[in-house]
């Protein structure tokens, strides 16, 4: 399934990289602030001469999973690691998703990329996400995309309020 967000900001271009991804390569505890997140730690961080980073993080989250898939996944499962690039010249972070359950079964990439549009800053984030499992496959994944939502709308809102007390 395709995942997508939109996010808009009346702040300058520096102030938003800053705070959406600076400061959070930093922080990383801060996602732990995202709704389903329990905890999560920088478990790689190499930054190259011209600005790249090479970032990996290890998520571990808690949320509801659908009783038809309960048999198949368990809260154990809810563990994974984010293998990140940022690339400042073209403000573009990719980002895989790699589990560490159902590793063969599960896919997720995508991009978030940065561009000033009438004096706005537009965060995107486009990607792909599938579970390979019949039957429950298609109803995993929008549970994962609705949880995923919930957590990138409240760093939204957070990202918000910091921008605010920065100006």
């Amino acid at each position: 399934m395709r995942i997508y967000r939109k996010y808009e900001f009346s702040y300058p271009m520096d102030l938003v990289l800053k705070v959406t991804h600076y400061d959070l390569t930093q922080n990383p505890d801060t996602y732990a602030e995202m709704p389903n997140v329990t905890s999560v730690k920088r478990t790689h961080f190499l930054e190259h001469p011209d600005g790249r980073q090479d970032i990996e993080y290890t998520y571990c989250a808690h949320g509801q999973i659908p009783p038809i898939a309960q048999k198949i996944i368990s809260p154990k499962m809810l563990t994974w690691r984010e293998l990140g690039r940022w690339d400042p010249a073209r403000r573009v972070y990719t980002f895989e998703i790699i589990p560490f359950f159902l590793q063969h079964l599960f896919h997720c990439k995508g991009v978030w990329t940065y561009e000033e549009k009438d004096g706005r800053i537009i965060q995107i984030m486009e990607g792909k996400l599938s579970l390979k499992i019949p039957i429950v496959g298609g109803i995993v994944e929008q549970a994962i995309a609705t949880e995923m939502y919930k957590n990138q709308d409240q760093g939204y809102q957070t990202h918000l309020v910091k921008l605010a007390k920065l100006v």
